[in-house]
């Protein structure tokens, strides 16, 4: 797996006949380069895969209650704005939807639901997989600060299956 390019530091300095009272530019003395080994070149020569991008990372958004993320021009207006279709088909929105239309869902929590689900982004809606191909999924960070916020993050990797606000902070049925 390649992590970038090796690099090396070099300075250049004269041995002989230094004259202590120039100025030396430390700056411009210093050189970044790349470093080339042996073993890149021979992967490159028998056509080794340098890197991979697998399994791909879905970016796993989630909101408070009524606190879904609206995107609007400052010319729109404020109804148009709220009366969109798109306001109550959040990523996070759906996902409980998917946790009632689907039983194998319910098994998953929020950060596994994409090894078996995918995020359509034209239907704005959770379909099943239909190959072995899987995502992992990561949800944003909130910082303990928070409050709220922070405590429904730290509930989404723990419960499986919710298909409500009230359900996801249920435990063994009770509030």
């Amino acid at each position: 797996m390649l992590k970038g390019y090796d690099h090396v530091t070099t300075a250049f300095s004269q041995s002989e006949n230094t004259d202590d009272s120039r100025v030396v530019d430390e700056i411009n003395m210093y050189c970044d380069c790349r470093y080339v080994s042996p073993c890149e070149p021979a992967w490159r020569i028998f056509k080794f895969p340098i890197h991979h991008r697998e399994p791909s990372v879905e970016r796993l958004s989630f909101h408070l209650d009524g606190n879904q993320n609206v995107i609007f021009s400052d010319d729109d207006p404020i109804d148009a704005v709220v009366n969109r279709p798109t306001v109550k088909k959040s990523m996070f929105l759906k996902w409980f939807e998917a946790n009632t239309e689907f039983p194998k869902a319910r098994e998953l929590t929020y950060a596994e639901f994409p090894l078996k689900f995918m995020w359509n982004q034209q239907l704005k809606k959770w379909e099943k997989r239909q190959t072995s191909a899987f995502s992992i999924g990561r949800i944003f960070f909130v910082p303990p600060g928070s409050g709220e916020q922070y405590y429904l993050r730290l509930l989404l990797n723990v419960i499986k299956g919710p298909t409500s606000y009230e359900n996801l902070r249920k435990i063994n049925g009770h509030c």
